[in-house]
């Protein structure tokens, strides 16, 4: 399982004349992601359904173990099923590599891959810590952002969010680089309540993610037995539930 509009937006046939934006669809199947630093995380894949505009799509989110680097990579695949796929093939992918460095998640870099064949919608960031400086692809057009230390990718924003749930705070607000500019986002909690689904039944906290002037909101249910993975999220538009998630599957991953 975003954080996090995701670019891309689709017509499915003609019959039906009906837009859909695979935005909003991919942006909520970006939301299965890590625990606090202070706590290792046993790697694991958790598979997710998604529903948006009479439409379906499959998510599966891998986190891997630390390389001989000390790099961390955690992965999303996104796949249209259904009427989708006639005009979505290809599934759409993206991942960010990062470090733990002293208790907190820095961003090393972020990829995003619509298609293997080089489209407009691919993007990329590269960061340097050093330098405090963001180089960032969007449309193809390239950039560099004066960053501070705090910003982080979309996946990896959604890591720190559960780490601070984790440890029992939550900032007042995160900061991102996404599509050639600088972001900030604020969580609100609004309850807990207990969410079925086809991976069980599971008391799960609820928050409702805003991204400051935006209209668009993600409300997102996480299970603390599971480390705060998302076992719900609904994107709205305004006051509009524009596409639904939930988990199907989780398992932790084998690393004898």
């Amino acid at each position: 399982m975003n954080p996090c509009n995701t670019p891309g937006s689709f017509e499915a046939p003609s019959h039906g004349n009906k837009k859909f934006d695979m935005r909003h669809l991919i942006t909520i199947l970006l939301f299965a992601f890590l625990s606090a630093p202070a706590l290792a995380l046993t790697p694991y894949t958790a598979v997710y359904d998604a529903k948006g505009s009479g439409l379906s799509a499959s998510n599966q989110t891998t986190l891997s173990p630390a390389d001989s680097s000390g790099r961390i990579e955690y992965r999303s695949i996104s796949k249209a099923r259904g009427l989708a796929r006639l005009f979505k093939h290809d599934p759409i992918v993206e991942y960010t590599q990062f470090e733990e460095i002293d208790g907190k998640y820095r961003a090393v870099e972020y990829h995003y891959l619509f298609n293997d064949s080089g489209s407009k919608r691919n993007a990329w960031i590269l960061f340097d810590r050093d330098n405090l400086v963001a180089k960032s692809l969007y449309k193809t057009v390239t950039i560099e952002l004066d960053i501070q230390s705090e910003h982080v990718d979309r996946l990896l924003e959604q890591l720190v969010f559960r780490a601070d749930l984790m440890a029992g705070r939550v900032a007042d607000k995160y900061l991102t680089v996404e599509r050639n500019s600088l972001r900030e986002a604020v969580y609100e909690k609004l309850g807990t309540e207990t969410i079925v689904t086809k991976a069980g039944s599971f008391d799960a906290v609820k928050y409702r993610r805003q991204r400051i002037g935006s209209s668009r909101s993600l409300i997102i249910w996480l299970a603390p037995e599971l480390e705060y993975l998302p076992v719900r999220l609904q994107h709205f538009n305004e006051d509009k539930t524009t596409a639904t998630a939930t988990l199907k599957s989780y398992a932790l991953t084998n690393t004898d």
